[in-house]
């Protein structure tokens, strides 16, 4: 078996008497969707936070492709290419998908840009934009301001500014919140797909988005995972089903 592109060890993370993180352990490996769901407050977003470096955990160790990440800010660890979409948008309203995809292009090459419109030209920006474009399902949306765009068209958008900075792995926070059918299941099938350019760990509510595109499962309930397993073994877990689902066990 691979080995983990991310490896989470006993973190734990307490805000005074409030316990965030209670000793969570985590593994994403090659090529997979590994859903983290749980209710709300149940420490998710903590818990990314930690990955990402927005917040350091009181006990516990993160490795990234064998690293150990701890002592890093966030700026170092997507410089590692760990990428992070859907929480904090870094979309400029007033600048057209492909500019904005340059920038993060541009951005993904190390290269300053001082004037984005001599560089539209510039086929070191505008060729990768344009495939990343494509890739995230924007075709013949290029040219559209970001601020004229559907609410799933955005999310789309932010997926390829991920893809241009050419990720190691994606954590996508709650990719299908205010999605309408169609636009999930457009989505749903772009994720699909994405897992072939880099393993994702994915928060998200919409359990049928889980249950289609998820490996594995974790289930977070009060900062602490009661169960790691495939969508069937979730599906059969008595305190999952308890805890979580609203089933009775």
């Amino acid at each position: 078996m691979h080995e983990p592109i991310l490896e989470l060890t006993g973190l734990r993370k307490s805000f005074g008497a409030l316990v965030a993180t209670d000793d969570v352990s985590l593994t994403l490996r090659p090529g997979e969707i590994h859903a983290l769901i749980g209710p709300n407050g149940a420490g998710k977003s903590t818990l990314i936070r930690q990955i990402t470096g927005e917040i350091r955990p009181d006990q516990g160790s993160i490795r990234f492709e064998g690293q150990v990440i701890d002592g890093l800010d966030a700026a170092a660890r997507a410089r590692l290419g760990l990428a992070r979409s859907f929480q904090v948008s870094s979309v400029i309203p007033d600048f057209t998908v492909l500019q904005n995809v340059m920038l993060a292009v541009a951005g993904a090459s190390g290269n300053a840009f001082g004037l984005l419109r001599p560089a539209l030209s510039d086929h070191r920006l505008t060729e990768p934009a344009a495939f990343h474009i494509e890739q995230a399902g924007l075709s013949g949306r290029a040219g559209v301001k970001a601020a004229e765009l559907a609410h799933g068209e955005r999310r789309k958008l932010e997926i390829a500014m991920a893809l241009a900075l050419r990720p190691r792995a994606f954590l996508l926070d709650e990719p299908m919140a205010g999605m309408g059918l169609e636009g999930g299941r457009q989505l749903t099938a772009i994720l699909s797909d994405l897992r072939t350019e880099a393993p994702i760990l994915l928060v998200e509510h919409d359990m049928d988005a889980v249950f289609a595109l998820a490996d594995r499962i974790s289930v977070l309930v009060y900062g602490r995972i009661i169960a790691t397993g495939t969508v069937d073994e979730i599906r059969a877990n008595p305190e999952v089903r308890r805890s979580y689902l609203g089933e009775a066990a």
